[in-house]
């Protein structure tokens, strides 16, 4: 056990249970105002330290007559000699963790996570010295200063301010990533953070399916004031691909414009548009047959073609292609789609956006004036993340099997906002992001899904995401969908209640210890400068050289 400083300490162990929470009595000299439900503390144990979380706060007597005595101002004397001895303060507290080497304050401890079921149900004894933890605890413990490491946010229940939290990168792509919250939570705001982390740490390519028009050069604030996205953060690490030639216009043009044919359309692409186009099944039905006969020349000679001899050739009902082609007539008015490509043509948007991805920049994909168009959204979503699932696949296997890892696909992180369009229950199963979240991992490729409403992606989807942070939740069915499955859903429950309605979360994740509320990291200049590339001591030479230094 440590030899604490007597001035850290708060109390000391009185009672308890592992499953109830341990009693502490709170030392006479803590002003119980100064203790705050969630308050992370370190009980100093004769062998391990752990780290609790407070629980509760308890007034209590050794006498209950005590606790019905009102004593006026001019009863000082008489009070201060009742307080800390008949009348008293309880903590009740759980541990959450337990430092494998003795205490923090030896450099080679180890950290085991509850969850790990190794050394989780030991209990300090009686009379166990409980501190507030400091920032070094918190840093060992979550391994802040580690290399690779990025800040996320600040410890909320901390006694001192301003104690970071830092992710390890590398671990939490290594499998999905979910971010959660109502609208105006700051959700995108975290996810631009998270975006900026991967990109600085340089471990993962990013594809971001920019819906909303966020990420690439810039996006805005709930009041309309403009932050920088990601182009401006990195514009060397960043392309921006556009669905809009207006955008070539602006100032902030995109790198490249997305010109996608009708041979690049699968039925699929087509029956995942069903609510959307209002499609019906046998409509579906049809588009494959017509895939069937046409191969890939199968939409254009659709649109072009006689509804009549269509049938005939197809075996699908006329009425039915008729309604088809009325709901697919929608795409032809879509600039970014363009019957008059050759479908021989060299022109293929996918394989640019591959082959950067796959030489380690990041592709925001951009919808310019198609922004909040889910037609256009999904379609060109799953048009590209069905060619990266098979060039990627093909990659893993191709490395596996000639036995060279230099051959394996740089891995890869999916951005998709309103991810319940691809991973509801009623069409995971047949999406290709439904395969991306559950097989990919083993091909190098996960996701990071954003969306306000959890509760309506796939359970099984939801269970193969490693990392989850929750922004502020209203819905009773979106908590329990983010809490589904973990052993403390009752306990962090009540964690998320507490959260602030904008820039705080809840993190759950394999790369973290123990899961953690947080102030989520500001977005602003202090950001911006902590993103610019670090120069080498020879550009900082150059640089003093040229200011005549």
């Amino acid at each position: 056990m440590t030899q604490s400083n007597i001035e850290s300490n708060i109390g000391f162990i009185i009672g308890g249970s592992y499953s109830e929470g341990l009693k502490v009595k709170l030392s006479n000299n803590i002003p119980v105002e100064s203790i705050s439900d969630g308050l992370f503390v370190v009980i100093e144990g004769a062998s391990k330290d752990f780290l609790a979380v407070v629980k509760d706060i308890v007034l209590e007597a050794t006498d209950p007559k005590f606790q019905s005595l009102l004593l006026d101002d001019n009863h000082t004397f008489l009070n201060q000699t009742l307080s800390g001895t008949v009348l008293y303060t309880t903590l009740i507290i759980k541990p959450v963790l337990i430092f494998g080497d003795l205490n923090p304050h030896f450099p080679n401890y180890e950290v085991e996570s509850e969850s790990s079921n190794q050394n989780s149900k030991n209990i300090p004894g009686y009379f166990s010295i409980v501190r507030k933890a400091t920032k070094d605890d918190m840093d060992r413990i979550f391994e802040n200063e580690s290399q690779g490491n990025f800040p996320i946010g600040e410890f909320i229940n901390m006694d001192e301010s301003n104690i970071s939290i830092a992710f390890n990168i590398d671990k939490m792509t290594s499998r999905n990533t979910g971010v959660f919250g109502k609208t105006g939570s700051g959700k995108t705001f975290l996810t631009r953070i998270l975006l900026s982390g991967i990109i600085k740490s340089d471990f993962s390519s990013n594809l971001i399916f920019d819906m909303h028009n966020d990420y690439g050069w810039s996006g805005t604030t709930e009041g309309q004031t403009e932050v920088k996205g990601l182009k401006q953060l990195f514009p060397s690490n960043v392309f921006v691909h556009s669905l809009d030639k207006n955008t070539r216009n602006s100032n902030n043009s995109p790198d490249a414009l997305i010109k996608i044919k009708y041979s690049d359309i699968e039925p699929e692409d087509i029956a995942l548009l069903q609510r959307t186009l209002d499609l019906n099944e046998k409509s579906i039905e049809a588009s494959y047959a017509l895939k069937a006969r046409f191969g890939n020349d199968w939409l254009g000679e659709f649109m072009n073609g006689d509804i009549e001899d269509l049938a005939a050739k197809t075996g699908s009902h006329a009425g039915t292609l008729e309604a088809l082609k009325r709901r697919l007539s929608r795409l032809t008015r879509y600039t970014f789609i363009d019957n008059n490509l050759n479908k021989n043509t060299s022109d293929d948007f996918a394989s640019d956006i591959i082959t950067q991805l796959l030489q380690g920049y990041n592709v925001v994909l951009n919808f310019g004036r198609f922004a909040s168009d889910r037609t256009a959204y999904i379609l060109i979503a799953n048009m590209l993340s069905r060619r990266i699932y098979n060039e990627y696949k093909q990659k893993m296997e191709n490395a596996l099997a000639n036995s060279n890892p230099s051959d394996r696909p740089r891995n890869l992180v999916i951005t998709i906002e309103e991810a319940h369009l691809f991973l509801d229950s009623s069409v995971a199963n047949q999406t290709i992001f439904g395969n991306i979240a559950r097989e990919m991992r083993k091909y190098n490729v996960t996701l990071l899904v954003v969306d306000q409403r959890p509760s309506q992606i796939d359970d099984d989807v939801m269970s193969q995401i490693g990392t989850k942070i929750a922004c502020s939740l209203d819905s009773d069915k979106d908590v329990d969908a983010v809490l589904s499955g973990d052993s403390q859903a009752r306990e962090l429950r009540g964690v998320l209640s507490k959260l602030e309605p904008n820039g705080q979360a809840l993190i759950i994740s394999h790369a973290l210890p123990i899961p953690v509320p947080i102030k989520t990291r500001r977005y602003n200049e202090d950001f911006y400068q902590s993103m610019a590339p670090q120069k080498t001591q020879k550009q900082i030479d150059q640089d003093k050289k040229n200011l005549g230094l």
